[in-house]
């Protein structure tokens, strides 16, 4: 039977090679550390209630993090949302082959202007298209049936997903202002979402 909510698991991957300050070559492959592997283990293992529904994001660390998890619980169906990914608002040709330390003048740059519609470039996506994301994944998970579900994902990602669900209706400018003084959910941390059902 159905409680009045539905829980969503919000996880953020492990510790990833780009997270140690290592050269990435695409956003989308940045692989798990050993810390972040055995992280994502410790994090499989404090999950004692099954889920209904796994959710991955398109990227390979959270996949990965992921994994345990589906081990631990072989029977659970797994989805990839691709709207789950990470934040990409810088262009990855600009990316390419740096370290995260290396990109602070641009992340700098890239909020300094406060612009929502802004797109660094190919590859890049702007601000307001981000919360679109956002506001998809929300919709859609008022939408399921589970009562139970984890989602796999990103720092940026699910801080933007917690926000548009305690401000639905904020302004794309107002949002972005908010955006980063929000406190970052650790690798391999977790955080419950309660959401309505039948909203």
């Amino acid at each position: 039977m159905h409680t009045d909510f539905k829980i969503v698991w919000l996880m953020r991957h492990g510790q990833s090679v780009g997270n140690v300050d290592q050269p990435t070559q695409n956003h989308a492959d940045i692989p798990l550390t050993g810390l972040g592997r055995e992280q994502a283990k410790r994090l499989a293992g404090r999950l004692d209630k099954k889920p209904e529904l796994i959710v991955m994001s398109s990227f390979l660390r959270a996949q990965q993090t992921a994994e345990p998890l589906c081990e631990k619980y072989p029977d659970v169906p797994t989805e990839i949302w691709p709207e789950t990914a990470e934040f990409t608002y810088l262009s990855p040709a600009r990316c390419r082959n740096t370290r995260r330390s290396d990109r602070i003048p641009l992340v700098r740059e890239y909020w300094q202007r406060q612009d929502p519609d802004y797109r660094d470039g190919g590859g890049a996506e702007s601000f307001a298209d981000f919360v679109k994301r956002a506001k998809l994944i929300h919709e859609r998970l008022l939408e399921r049936p589970e009562t139970d579900i984890a989602i796999f994902s990103h720092g940026q990602f699910l801080n933007c997903l917690i926000d548009v669900s305690i401000h639905p209706y904020a302004a794309n400018a107002e949002r972005m202002a908010r955006f980063c003084s929000l406190p970052e959910l650790p690798n391999a941390g977790l955080i419950y979402l309660l959401l309505p059902f039948g909203e």
